[in-house]
């Protein structure tokens, strides 16, 4: 399976991270949004997909960071910013947070996900 993730940024410089709902799988994680990879989409369509269907948002894709292979979950992770923070809808996540990278680590966050605030 393969999934676009995307780091993005709002006007202060914070990363939006979204909590994943209690009811759901994976719960009370937090994540950068995204989702999985559709049949004939590519990478970033994916992604903005994504953060339009779970948070009513459109970004900028500026450079991939990095991927990685955790459980056999390629997950694709993007660097950007949010261009219309104004439309912001909490659709699928239990909580949406804007914070510094540097509180990232603080979070509750699925393995590997501080590696890549590291390289931020």
């Amino acid at each position: 399976m393969e999934v676009a993730c995307g780091i993005m940024y709002d006007n202060m410089g914070n990363i939006l991270m979204g909590l994943r709902h209690e009811r759901g799988p994976n719960p009370n994680y937090w994540e950068f949004p995204g989702g999985q990879l559709e049949d004939d989409e590519t990478l970033e369509e994916c992604l903005k997909r994504e953060w339009m269907e779970e948070l009513h948002l459109h970004i900028h894709i500026e450079y991939k960071l990095c991927s990685t292979n955790i459980n056999n979950i390629i997950c694709h992770f993007y660097v950007g910013k949010i261009l219309d923070i104004e439309n912001l809808q909490i659709n699928v996540h239990q909580y949406i947070g804007f914070y510094p990278k540097t509180h990232i680590y603080s979070l509750r966050l699925f393995e590997g996900d501080k590696d890549i605030v590291d390289k931020l």
